[in-house]
């Protein structure tokens, strides 16, 4: 890794829907962070292996290995996940019960996203 604390500015969006990905990660760029992409859990897996990031931007329904194992195989000190979907209600809850996240719904403004982040010191 190049320079001391750019670990802290990557942010990893995970998800299936490869335009909804680039969206996420103009935006990131825009608010001055380092997007980071995978297209499903395994790779965001691998990419962890290989990367350190703050923030996760999680899709919970992808196919394979999706938002809810993703969560299940991080460790307890990992990066704070953000769940990012359009699931029901009743999912979400589920996954915040399983481990502290934050949520945001699918669709979310760039103001909305900036505030998740500010309040993450991400």
């Amino acid at each position: 890794m190049g320079v001391a604390g750019t670990s802290k500015r990557k942010v990893l969006v995970v998800d299936d829907d490869p335009s909804w990905r680039q969206m996420l990660s103009l935006e990131l760029e825009e608010l001055g962070y380092e997007p980071v992409q995978a297209a499903d859990g395994a790779e965001a897996l691998r990419l962890l292996e290989t990367i350190e990031c703050s923030v996760i931007l999680l899709d919970l329904r992808m196919p394979g290995l999706d938002g809810h194992e993703v969560m299940a195989r991080l460790p307890p000190e990992g990066p704070r996940v953000v769940i990012l979907t359009a699931a029901s209600l009743d999912e979400v809850q589920e996954a915040l019960a399983a481990r502290p996240h934050y949520y945001l719904p699918k669709g979310a403004g760039r103001n909305e996203l900036a505030l998740m982040l500010q309040s993450l010191a991400a």
